[in-house]
């Protein structure tokens, strides 16, 4: 190697020491800087064609960080923040439905209630006693009123979370689009861009807490976003833009606004459907289903209590025409909502259950199975607008054309079924349930509690308008008749004669409809399958509904504490991947001043000896 190789040599070492010593200088200055990723310098020699160094490039700034590390962090944040946000919501909403020992809870009200009936059962009369059955209803009403209407704030917090949400998520795509810009000129013009990019993935860091989003390479350093199911977020320097439009009165029942992303290319999408994860769907999942099936609960509480003591059945009376024998059963008193129940057998002895329900509305015909909880029998509508009995006798006869059974009026305009030997078929029951619509001369049943939402309407779990129940927990009142006379407790015969104020057999019949008429309930509030409907008393389904809530918390809460702990560990991680360790750069910059002190002596023993050649000469 001649003296001018080495000279150069020397030179460009000096120069990328010098170099290096900036960049670990600026490392220990930026070893606390949030964000802030190690660099280093990535040095290029050139040679001529002796083999001597011709030149050398050091300005390529390198970051110091796992990729794949980082990818799962961001991936995890979204599933953090998502359990977090559910996991606060179930607790808050937990607290609402109380515990079954919670003195003001649903449970300790209910039986209350059942204990106020009791009482009343042993001493009809005392007008004590009548008072504390209707202290215990009000109570109890109240309760599902406020419970509901915490639910329904909510449900309006979180559709204004998700506006703020959709705000943010808008802000850190311009941001990340005008970080993603200067990027890209600054790749063009061969400028570091180490900073920028730190820069950019704080950016990113946040966005995938809200959405759990894919982010990969896309041309000149610049990134490619999009949302888990492939849909477009940040493409070719230019963001999506989200918009929401918050709902400012949320219907019972009814999902809010979702957001929608609109790419620049003018294509819109779904973006909580298009994700599955994020703090953003947490929110749009509470608001529309957690919090409207926690609704769905209540309703369901208010409807299926009120029934149990409104509701009365109406028994059919046996009946034989020649050979065939069946049950002539009074259909007059059916409204929107109430039910007849048929057990037979039909033509090859399996046991079938039909359920007609009345409606109003024919538009709503024909009936799902569904409509009903019963997991085992099959559901016909009647259309019973026309108010006439010989008319829902007609609708019930073409319903019920396919069993095999012989349908018919009896002349009396009551429902005639029979069976047929001939089929042969036979009829097991037939029974109505039907509510009461006045508080005497219909039977032990009495509406202790009624729907206020639009004046005072007797509740018959009507389907017209979207159900009579959705919404009724908010609405559920005690009967003005009751609070004005608390002996209609008692009192429920005037014809032909008077039952004595000292007769138990109402308050026997509403303490029984409480604690021992086992119904099916409504699968779709979440307690219970379709398959396989939750069956007990409304105390059975009260205590289970608060169970449910609490062991959704609590399973809620363990999965946020796991998903917690992964992020936590991968933010570790993460952060080690990227950080700078002051003690190693501290020795490197020693070694950095000797390898500028070795090449500064070489430079020095070269002009020295180009000194003494040049004394020679």
């Amino acid at each position: 190697m001649g003296l001018s190789s080495a000279l150069n040599t020397a030179v460009f070492g000096i120069t990328y020491n010098q170099r290096q010593l900036d960049v670990t200088a600026n490392n220990i200055a930026n070893a606390d800087t949030v964000g802030y990723s190690k660099k280093t310098i990535a040095a290029t020699a050139y040679f001529d064609g002796q083999g001597n160094v011709a030149g050398l490039t050091a300005t390529e700034l390198t970051r110091v960080i796992d990729e794949q590390i980082q990818a799962d962090y961001f991936n995890s944040l979204a599933d953090t923040n998502y359990a977090k946000q559910i996991s606060n919501h179930t607790d808050r909403l937990d607290s609402i439905f109380g515990t079954i020992g919670d003195n003001s809870g649903l449970s300790s009200l209910v039986g209350n209630l059942s204990s106020a009936l009791s009482t009343l059962m042993n001493d009809p009369g005392n007008y004590t006693a009548q008072q504390e059955v209707i202290a215990a209803s009000e109570a109890f009403a109240r309760e599902l009123n406020g419970a509901y209407g915490r639910i329904t704030d909510l449900r309006q917090e979180a559709d204004d979370s998700l506006a703020l949400q959709t705000q943010t998520v808008n802000n850190l795509l311009t941001s990340i689009e005008d970080i993603d810009t200067a990027i890209r000129d600054a790749t063009q013009s061969n400028i570091s861009t180490a900073d920028m990019e730190d820069e950019r993935d704080r950016l990113v860091e946040q966005l995938s807490g809200y959405l759990d989003i894919e982010v990969s390479d896309g041309t000149n350093n610049t990134l490619f976003i999009q949302t888990a199911d492939g849909q477009q977020l940040y493409s070719d320097g230019q963001a999506s833009t989200l918009s929401f439009t918050s709902t400012h009165l949320l219907q019972p029942g009814v999902s809010g606004q979702t957001v929608t992303a609109t790419t620049p290319g003018g294509s819109t999408y779904d973006v909580i459907a298009a994700s599955n994860s994020g703090a953003m769907v947490a929110t749009a999942e509470l608001r529309d289903e957690i919090l409207i099936e926690a609704q769905k609960q209540l309703d369901t509480i208010a409807a299926e209590i009120s029934l149990a003591f409104s509701n009365v059945n109406v028994e059919s009376s046996a009946v034989t025409v020649g050979l065939d024998n069946g049950f002539d059963l009074d259909v007059s008193a059916l409204q929107s909502g109430n039910t007849i129940t048929l057990e037979y057998t039909d033509n090859v002895g399996a046991a079938q259950s039909v359920t007609l329900v009345a409606v109003s509305d024919p538009s709503l015909l024909p009936l799902d199975n569904s409509a009903t909880a019963d997991a085992n029998d099959t559901v016909f509508g009647i259309d019973i607008s026309s108010g006439l009995p010989a008319t829902y006798i007609t609708n019930i006869t073409a319903a019920l054309a396919g069993s095999g059974l012989q349908v018919s009026n009896n002349g009396s305009d009551e429902l005639r079924v029979l069976g047929d030997v001939t089929g042969p078929t036979s009829v097991e029951s037939l029974t109505a349930n039907v509510t009461v619509s006045a508080n005497s001369d219909q039977g032990l049943g009495l509406a202790i509690f009624v729907d206020q939402r639009a004046g005072t309407e007797t509740f018959t779990d009507a389907l017209e308008s979207g159900g009579q129940r959705v919404g009724y927990a908010s609405g559920i009142s005690v009967n003005p008749a009751l609070l004005a006379d608390s002996s209609l407790l008692v009192d429920y015969q005037t014809t032909p004669t008077a039952n004595t104020s000292n007769d138990p057999a109402r308050p026997e019949f509403l303490h029984n409809a409480l604690t021992s008429g086992a119904v099916f309930f409504d699968p779709s509030a979440g307690i219970g399958s379709t398959s396989s409907p939750f069956e007990g008393t409304v105390i059975d389904y009260i205590n289970n509904t608060i169970a449910f809530q609490g062991n959704q918390a609590e399973d809620a809460k363990t999965y946020a504490t796991a998903k917690e702990t992964l992020t936590t560990n991968l933010a570790i991680r993460y952060e080690e991947s990227f950080s700078v360790d002051l003690d190693t750069e501290l020795a490197f910059m020693v070694q950095l001043e000797n390898a500028y002190a070795a090449n500064a002596r070489v430079m020095q023993t070269i002009k020295e000896l180009f000194d003494e050649l040049l004394n020679i000469v």
